[in-house]
């Protein structure tokens, strides 16, 4: 009598055990697709509005329509047999904005279940910026013949990044003095810059290159004792 009363409960132990790990498993499957059918059906939803225009929503009254899709696409992709209930909590047609709340109810060996998932999705237009370059220019006055008027000859030209500054790497890496002169630094002529900063290794990088830029060599007349 006694091992049967014992082995009594055992099966009910047993049948109680295996009851909680079938519901906690039905549980955490009918989340995962709950929480993957609602993500998927509110992105489809959003780019059918400004991405891929299926149809014509309107902006400035359309929070009907596109809540209307919004659930015929969350229904199409559910395939639990359980009820729904959708709470639409915020939606803006103009800015992209839907925030959505879903409950769902089912049966499991004892009673019903209930879980619930929310979500939000806010649509950027995010427009990709082209990769723009300038070019930047060193030059500095020449003289073929002695006594003859100098002319501007580009020392050296490179291309940057816009909105990148420029390093000490990009200086010409030769001597700069002449004859009787002693080079000072570069002076910006192109955009014009009237403050009379001279660059060099230790400043060139406060320049930031938003458009042309043409840095002229500067020099001093050296003094004869």
């Amino acid at each position: 009598m006694k091992n049967a009363v014992i082995g009594f409960f055992l099966v009910i132990i047993l049948i109680f055990s295996g009851v909680a790990i079938q519901t906690a498993e039905d549980r955490t499957t009918r989340k995962n697709e709950l929480d993957n059918s609602l993500g998927a059906a509110m992105e489809q939803s959003m780019k059918i509005l400004t991405v891929n225009t299926v149809y014509h929503i309107e902006k400035e009254d359309g929070s009907g329509e596109l809540a209307a899709d919004f659930i015929q696409g969350f229904l199409l992709k559910t395939t639990s047999n359980s009820d729904y209930t959708i709470e639409i909590l915020d939606i803006d047609v103009e800015k992209g904005l839907l925030d959505v709340r879903a409950e769902e109810t089912y049966k499991q060996v004892i009673g019903h279940g209930k879980i619930s998932c929310r979500k939000t999705v806010i649509l950027e237009d995010l427009v990709e910026k082209e990769d723009i370059f300038y070019h930047v220019s060193f030059q500095a006055g020449y003289a073929e013949h002695k006594g003859e008027e100098e002319k501007d000859y580009v020392l050296k030209q490179i291309s940057i990044h816009s909105g990148d500054n420029l390093t000490a790497e990009a200086l010409p890496n030769i001597n700069m003095d002449k004859e009787g002169r002693r080079f000072r630094g570069w002076r910006m002529v192109k955009p014009a810059d009237h403050t009379g900063i001279l660059y060099n290794r230790e400043n060139i990088s406060d320049i930031c290159v938003t458009e042309e830029i043409v840095l002229q060599a500067v020099y001093q007349t050296e003094e004869v004792i």
